[in-house]
């Protein structure tokens, strides 16, 4: 690969300033668990410093929140900003209902520390290469859950607006008719942002310049004898009918049992499968595992829908399905194991319920002029204000008032809270709630006030091992502090002193005792309730913390938190990797948000502790972060290195630090981190020639809806996409059925009539020029959205050389039509020309966008200043992205330009031309750099190639029918792919002949 070396230079100067800037993995965790907390004047320095870094030269739409998020100090309902002091605000929407527990999962932090990531941290397993246990076990826990009849369950990459798409494809393949175009849909419904899912959402704002005639949505109102009347005249034009049994962006409207039920009788009745839209409502949101089962409908098939979808807590795309999925596609297997703890807790949610209507009814009772409809299920409640103006006025002051929530509709504020939150927490909430509802008409109301500042501490306190003189003092405050179940004795402090850590903590004026700390290794406590059944016993890795006692004068002054600081420190100091302990439920609050501001989360929780009927959490605080083994096998893998550039655990990762993205997910589109801000600096530092600015998606999918839906907002007429013969740009969106290939796929794969024309390597440039030439004299360039090609092939393997890549851009450029290059198999390196296979063309070739899918629930649109659209907004999804992904990808950059791909490209080219000599005639190679495609001309001999070289322990990646990819990671190397590999391809081939 040609290196540039002062710009080689540049990306290690901005690689030295990021780390410099960024947390240390293991660097001692400082959560916020208590309180609001609002600057002087709601100065954010280091926000505003970093947003104008991310936002330098319009790199992307300013449209994220003032507060850069430090997602290793979030926690439970309290999100924190980097700024110090930071602003912390109570999260009453729980990002848009993406949390079930708040920040800081306890599950996720369990599984991250205790190994249930260990598969999908450290990259993304590709889950069409190789079975998925955590795939497999999420989907068997949705099922259990499932209304009647659902027996099917699938995953999506994004979220919400492709799992409706999804549900729409396997609905349609399921319909009296497959070659139906329209859906059914509500007045007030939302179901996405993708093309299809657009389209059947009702509010005309939001499709607005993004209709396609011919498949729009036929919406009807929320009343059964309408629907009944709608079906019977348009019955006919319909494959399916959708609706959201709670209708939140239409303003928290909650349908009827009643009504639903209704739905459910006159689809059936029509034929037409009934998919219900819990992408919001799912997942315990109602208090009930699904909405609809809230409403006591599913338990039989009668009353049971065709399809469910969820997207939000799940962490991707969901559906729950009659009918089984022909067409998989690969999922990030973390964000589905997150999803999947959410899951297993969901139903905490209910516990919400009545104490948040309580206070909604109390709220609606003091302010009747203003709060109308108060409603609540589980988690989500809402109110309607007297107009607009009020709605705006409310949302304008949030965080002046120290709150995140939205609105919906034209006058609903919506709230969506988590099982974390405590009375407290609700009580702080609806009085602030209440505030800003005084101050509607209060032109100040949106001024930042300073609240929650430093707290007072002890001036001068001493801490130091315990000696004979205290224990006389200590034992005095352990029995005041204590009820007798729950006091220590003199001898078992004693012994845990000797044994391990004994200190006291003195007033440094007046030497009064405040408080003391206690702890030993956990083997010293074998018999004990709690670490009797810790899985680290007999380890040696674990400090127990025995006893933490303070004075009831010092408490909230800081002496617990000094003790165990240096609880911790010494924990440290002696190699242990966790401390544990164990805090009475009720009774202890205080003690268990300090543990849990240290980085605690709850292992287990005791029952029948204390010598009675107490219960106890038993909590783990981890001091270090996790870590990829150094030495694992990494197997004869040609099939993964899309989603795996470097392998599935990069030793490399290792210096990131991957807990605080991990477990407190945020929505990309609202909010900035500091990871974020330094991995689109890193790729402001690296974009594709011609453009300067990119769009963020979740999904390859995406990529095409979201280029879409910006480039038909500048070209109003605009219905037609072109692709080529061979293309692939997804399959789970209508939109990249459209325009990809269907061989090998099922029937009606495309929804829309998109053209793909001859691909230049198959016909010559002159030949599919002129096809695209005739498509423009035919519809008219005013007709056509965009031109998309793939720089290489990811299912064909045919490439796009410079000589066809610079008369297609002639082409466009005199029609102004943009033209869009697909770098998904040639980009991140993996062409050895450089970042983007685009380097390697001529450069006077500067396409208008460039779409990339490094894998992951992350995907990039590069676009160049002609097409951009940088109005706040415009183009979001919830997500837009996901941080680990996005934390996985710069490293995944920051490793690649450093390497040599030369061997390794030279061997894997001799390997794919070996492997077409011995195949024979009808034999193909495809591809360029570390990403080389197999044609064999025979579909069967293909397919079983692919399964011996499996039997053989070589993973291969599947094309076109007829075509096998080999794809390694980038790291691979020369020697296995010239050795092992070599050995079993050229044996499956040869055992293949007349197979």
């Amino acid at each position: 690969m040609s290196r540039d070396p002062q710009h080689s230079r540049e990306l290690e100067l901005l690689e030295t300033r990021q780390r410099e800037e960024a947390p240390a993995a293991d660097l001692r965790v400082n959560r916020e668990t208590s309180r609001v907390r609002i600057p002087e004047q709601g100065a954010l320095p280091r926000s505003a410093a970093l947003l104008e870094r991310l936002y330098h030269g319009e790199l992307v739409p300013r449209e994220r929140k003032p507060q850069v998020i430090d997602t290793r100090r979030s926690c439970g309902p309290f999100m924190v900003s980097v700024d110090e002091p930071p602003m912390v605000l109570l999260d009453a929407c729980s990002q848009i209902a993406t949390l079930s527990h708040g920040f800081a999962h306890p599950g996720i932090l369990a599984g991250l520390h205790e190994g249930r990531f260990d598969g999908c941290l450290w990259a993304n397993p590709d889950s069409t290469v190789t079975p998925s246990p955590e795939l497999d076990d999420y989907g068997a826990y949705l099922l259990s859950k499932a209304p009647a009849g659902l027996d099917h369950a699938t995953f999506v990459c994004a979220g919400g607006a492709e799992a409706n798409e999804k549900a729409l494809r396997i609905a349609r393949l399921n319909s009296p008719d497959p070659t139906r175009r329209r859906v059914l849909a509500f007045e007030g419904s939302f179901h996405g942002r993708t093309l299809v899912s657009l389209g059947a959402t009702s509010n005309p704002a939001k499709r607005k310049g993004v209709d396609m005639p011919g498949f729009e949505a036929i919406f009807c109102p929320r009343d059964l004898d309408a629907l009944a009347a709608v079906l019977g005249e348009r019955g006919g034009e319909l494959y399916a009918v959708i609706v959201e049994p709670m209708m939140a962006e239409g303003g928290d409207i909650h349908l009827a049992r009643e009504f639903l039920l209704g739905v459910r009788e006159l689809s059936r009745a029509h034929g037409l499968p009934l998919i219900i839209d819990e992408v919001q409502t799912g997942f315990g949101t109602s208090g009930s595992f699904f909405w609809w089962t809230h409403l006591g409908l599913g338990d039989t098939p009668e009353t049971a829908p065709d399809l469910i979808t969820c997207a939000k807590k799940a962490g991707l795309g969901v559906v729950l399905s009659r009918w089984a999925d022909p067409e998989p596609a690969p999922v990030n297997v973390a964000s589905a194991l997150r999803g999947l703890i959410q899951a297993e807790t969901a139903e905490l949610q209910a516990e919400l319920e009545a104490p948040i209507r309580e206070r909604l009814h109390a709220l609606a009772a003091e302010f009747p002029e203003l709060v109308s409809e108060p409603r609540v299920a589980g988690t989500a409640f809402a109110f309607d204000l007297p107009s607009a103006k009020e709605r705006d006025a409310f949302i304008g002051q949030r965080f002046a008032r120290g709150f995140m929530t939205y609105h919906a509709g034209e006058r609903t504020i919506r709230f969506r809270l988590a099982s974390c939150w405590e009375l407290s927490h609700l009580d702080d909430l609806f009085a602030r709630v209440a505030t800003a509802l005084r101050r509607l008409d209060d032109p100040s109301a949106a001024v930042y006030e300073r609240e929650g500042g430093k707290r007072q501490r002890f001036g001068q306190l001493d801490i130091r091992e315990i000696t004979e003189e205290d224990w006389a003092e200590i034992m005095a405050l352990e029995q005041r502090a204590y009820e007798p179940a729950r006091a220590d004795s003199e001898e078992f402090l004693r012994a845990t002193a000797e044994a391990g850590l004994g200190l006291v903590a003195r007033d440094g004026a007046s030497d009064e005792l405040l408080g003391f700390v206690f702890a030993a290794g956990l083997e010293h406590y074998a018999e004990l309730s709690g670490p009797d059944q810790d899985p680290n016993l007999g380890t040696g890795n674990t400090l127990y913390a025995a006893d933490l006692t303070v004075s009831e004068g010092a408490r909230g002054r800081g002496v617990g938190r000094a003790l165990k600081s240096r609880q911790i420190q010494w924990a440290r100091e002696h190699g242990y990797t966790f401390v544990s302990g164990r805090n009475r439920i009720g009774l202890t609050t205080q003690m268990a948000a300090l543990n849990r501001s240290f980085g605690a989360y709850t292992a287990k929780v005791l029952e029948n502790q204390y010598g009675g009927d107490a219960t106890a959490e038993y909590y783990r605080i981890p001091l270090r972060s996790p870590a990829p083994a150094k030495k694992h096998a990494r197997g004869l893998d040609l099939a993964s290195g899309l989603q795996a550039p470097f392998g599935p655990r990069p030793e490399f990762m290792a210096t990131r630090e991957l807990v605080g993205p991990t477990a407190s997910r945020l929505n990309l589109s609202n909010w900035a981190t500091p990871d974020s801000v330094h991995y689109f600096e890193h790729l402001r530092a690296i974009l594709p020639r011609g453009t300067g600015h990119l769009y963020t998606t979740s999904s390859r999918d995406e990529l095409l809806d979201k280029s879409l839906r910006c480039l038909k907002m500048a070209r109003a007429e605009a219905t037609i996409a072109v692709g080529f013969e061979g293309g692939y740009l997804g399959h789970t969106t209508a939109s990249a059925r459209s325009l990809s290939d269907p061989a090998g796929f099922g029937e009606g794969f495309a929804l829309f009539d998109w053209p793909r024309i001859p691909h230049p390597e198959d016909v010559g440039v002159a030949a599919s020029v002129a096809a695209l030439q005739g498509l423009i004299d035919a519809h008219g360039a005013a007709k056509i959205v965009a031109v998309f090609v793939e720089l290489v092939g990811e299912r064909s393997g045919r490439v796009l050389g410079s000589e066809a890549a610079l008369a297609l851009a002639k082409l466009c450029k005199t029609h102004d039509i943009p033209l869009a290059v697909v770098e998904t198999a040639s980009g991140g390196y993996r062409s050895g020309a450089g970042a983007w296979g685009l380097d390697g063309l001529d450069a006077g070739f500067c396409p208008n966008l460039v779409l990339w899918y490094p894998g992951g629930q992350l995907g990039q649109i590069f676009i160049d200043s002609r097409w951009w659209n940088g109005a706040p907004l415009q183009l979001i999804s919830t997500w837009d992205g996901d941080e680990l992904s996005q934390i996985r990808t710069h490293e995944h950059l920051r490793a690649a330009h450093r390497l040599e791909l030369g061997p390794a490209i030279n061997a894997l080219h001799d390997l794919a031309h070996e492997a077409a000599d011995a195949i024979g005639e009808g034999a193909r190679v495809g591809g360029i750099g570390l990403y080389r495609t197999l044609s064999f001309g025979d579909p069967k001999r293909a397919a079983a190639v692919l399964a011996t070289c499996r039997d053989a322990g070589l993973l291969l990646g599947r094309g076109l029918p007829d075509t096998l990819t080999l794809v390694p990671a980038l790291d691979v190397e020369p020697a296995a792919l010239r050795g092992p590999a070599r050995t079993i391809l050229l044996d499956a081939i040869s055992s293949s002949v007349g197979g």
